[in-house]
């Protein structure tokens, strides 16, 4: 077995292992990916076989992060996962790892010295849509400040992966109230089922759902889809307020030390594969 840089050919049909797995993820999720750190994709290869993955992005000196750990299911219970695990762990360095780790493997990733935060709790549902003449779509203008709200949520540097995800066929809405200066800020996209909402940054709870909200007006009749950040305890009351339900959970998890972040302004995870 070697574990090796990922191919783009490679990554697709990792893509369609997170799809396999039900973490209905974005439909372009994986060419974002692979813009961060293409080194942190690996696989793990048997006899010119594809048997796992792991991503380890770093995002500038200090914070990496972990996703797309997948062992393919006939390869389970064996060092596939381990060497993966390895691997990836060498190329953050003594970096803050962040990942999101699924219940049933907690202890696994305790024993690679992670520690939990929070939970990331998918909420999922057809929220009324509503228009608020405070919330509107991004223009050109916007992307500086946006790009800068999303900063200060993220302990590592991620603009170059913002920007790229807040163009092409996302769909972002912005929090202006007055029409002046933009302080919040929702992008969905389209998943293997629904869409997915994230980043969601906004100033309070009523920013939060009125920018789901008119996301809902732009996708009628579409699931949403929104991994709520319970690290901010008025998440999970307005993703229930939006009529969206719970389902899949994760704990994100730290090794190396747990980052400060303002989870008072953060209502949805980017993705569980970046952060």
């Amino acid at each position: 077995m070697r574990i090796r840089q990922m191919t783009s050919d490679d990554l697709a049909v990792v893509m369609r292992w997170a799809a396999g797995e039900g973490w209905n993820p974005g439909t372009r999720d994986g060419e974002f990916l692979a813009i961060p750190d293409p080194a942190g994709l690996l696989v793990a290869e048997k006899a010119g076989d594809l048997v796992g993955s792991i991503g380890m992005l770093r995002f500038g000196a200090r914070f990496a992060f972990a996703g797309l750990y997948i062992v393919r299911p006939d390869h389970r219970g064996g060092t596939t996962g381990a060497r993966l695990a390895l691997a990836a762990l060498e190329h953050a360095g003594d970096r803050i790892i962040g990942t999101d780790g699924v219940l049933e493997r907690i202890a696994d990733y305790e024993a690679l010295g992670f520690r939990g935060a929070h939970l990331h709790h998918r909420h999922s549902g057809a929220p009324t849509p509503a228009t608020d003449p405070r919330v509107r779509p991004l223009a050109h203008g916007d992307v500086d400040v946006v790009v800068g709200l999303d900063d200060d949520c993220f302990p590592g540097d991620r603009r170059g992966f913002m920007r790229a995800w807040l163009d092409g066929d996302h769909l972002v809405r912005c929090w202006a109230p007055d029409g002046g200066q933009v302080t919040g800020f929702g992008v969905a996209r389209r998943a293997v089922a629904g869409w997915r909402i994230g980043p969601l940054v906004a100033p309070h709870a009523g920013a939060a759902e009125a920018i789901v909200r008119d996301l809902a007006a732009a996708l009628p009749g579409e699931e949403l889809h929104l991994d709520v950040i319970t690290g901010n305890p008025e998440a999970v009351a307005v993703a229930t307020a939006l009529g969206m339900t719970p389902g899949f959970a994760c704990v994100r998890m730290y090794r190396n030390g747990t980052p400060q972040l303002p989870l008072a302004r953060m209502w949805g995870a980017c993705t569980l594969e970046a952060g």
